[in-house]
């Protein structure tokens, strides 16, 4: 993978992530009202998006072998929604 794949992994995920987050607060939506039960695997989600996209920001940066950095990065971004979901699905059905 070259870092030219990986700088477009990096602004891709920083863009979704920004949207995602911009509505969320247009929105009036917070991480506060699911149940505290339930609120950690939200957090996780979030925890894990940020790392994802963290791993893509030092794969670029890296001049060598970003394959790993990118593997993990892409694990970590797209169980993050996964984990959200499911943490407001749940907290529904609390």
């Amino acid at each position: 993978m070259t870092t030219d794949k990986s700088t477009a992994l990096f602004i891709g995920t920083s863009l979704v992530v920004a949207i995602v987050v911009g509505a969320m607060l247009v929105s009036g939506w917070r991480a506060g009202s699911l149940d505290n039960d339930i609120e950690w695997l939200f957090w996780l989600g979030a925890a894990a998006g940020a790392a994802g996209v963290g791993c893509f920001g030092a794969a670029t940066a890296r001049r060598s072998d970003p394959h790993r950095l990118v593997a993990v990065g892409l694990l970590l971004f797209m169980a993050a929604p996964v984990l959200c979901v499911a943490a407001v699905m749940v907290d529904y059905w609390i």
